[in-house]
């Protein structure tokens, strides 16, 4: 069995602002695709993750980002996603690490690294 480390850098959107580490990449990506990832966007200690899985949630902001123009509950939760990604979708961008063959594995750790710059994500993964 070997560990495979993976990091993946907080970058700056097309606002200027960090990108934010989530599992929340609604409307972009269907919430069942979520489900292995911890609320802060790293997946959980022990889960499977398998290639074509998000193995870092992370979301930015675009130029077109209004935050008077954000879906309501009753869009979110009474409009299939392909029209809500249709009306909302473009203010974001999903900038999510996926797995690879040469990624995928069972989650051993995942934790934040702090810099004077931005978070980075560290996932430590076991593959047999």
């Amino acid at each position: 069995m070997t560990t495979v480390r993976i990091e993946v850098k907080q970058q700056r959107d097309e606002l200027g602002e960090l990108e934010e580490f989530t599992w929340d990449l609604f409307p972009l990506v269907d919430g069942e695709q979520t489900k292995h990832l911890e609320e802060n966007g790293l997946p959980k200690v022990g889960a499977v993750i398998a290639p074509g899985m998000i193995l870092v949630g992370k979301i930015g902001k675009t130029r077109k980002f209004d935050p008077a123009r954000q879906p309501n509950a009753l869009e979110i939760h009474g409009l299939p996603l392909e029209e809500v990604r249709a009306r909302y979708g473009d203010m974001w961008i999903h900038t999510s690490l996926y797995a690879s063959e040469d990624t995928a594995g069972t989650v051993r750790k995942a934790y934040f690294e702090e810099s004077p710059v931005a978070l980075k994500a560290v996932v430590e993964l076991d593959r047999s």
